[in-house]
């Protein structure tokens, strides 16, 4: 009797909206405008961008590359930023969290960096809005239309506060499964 107590409370916790695999799926959607953006820019693209200045730094960009890792310079001459590929590898990590196919891989793989880099993401952004609020001081900020930080910080943001719960979610199903 015990067993099957805690067994259906275990399916009670499981049926909350909290612990969804939707957390997952908006967490793979939460970067990809932010992807696309950046691949934007790099295709020479100015949407978003308001002054001047702010088009020649866009467009200098690739030409600051050069002087780095050539590699780099290669994926951005062919319309691929480096961060926007971070962005889509952190969008097939959450996804990684809501799959079958992630659900074979070691749990500690998932878990470790959906905690931390989920944690570490809100923390970054906190400290973002800090910034905008005049609490620390900003960085370059000028040139650049308000929908553009929406698009950057706030799917940042996004994706943090989403992987985040698409990692408690992703243990509570696999614990779910090995309890008989």
């Amino acid at each position: 009797m015990n067993l099957y107590h805690e067994k259906h409370m275990r399916s009670e916790i499981a049926d909350k909206t909290y612990l969804t695999k939707g957390w997952g799926y908006v967490a793979a959607l939460a970067l990809l405008p932010y992807a696309i953006l950046k691949s934007l820019w790099a295709w020479g693209s100015t949407v978003g961008i308001t002054t001047k200045q702010a088009v020649e730094n866009v467009a200098g960009f690739g030409e600051t590359l050069k002087e780095g890792p050539a590699f780099l310079y290669t994926l951005y001459t062919i319309g691929l930023d480096f961060t926007a590929i971070l962005a889509i590898l952190a969008s097939i990590f959450a996804l990684t969290l809501v799959t079958s196919w992630g659900e074979k891989l070691p749990k500690w793989l998932l878990i470790i960096p959906g905690w931390s880099v989920g944690m570490l993401t809100v923390l970054i952004s906190f400290l973002t809005v800090l910034q905008f609020l005049g609490v620390l001081p900003k960085g370059y900020t000028d040139g650049l239309t308000s929908w553009v930080y929406v698009v950057t910080y706030g799917g940042l943001f996004l994706w943090g506060v989403t992987v985040f719960m698409a990692t408690l979610s992703f243990q509570h199903r696999i614990k779910n499964k090995q309890s008989p």
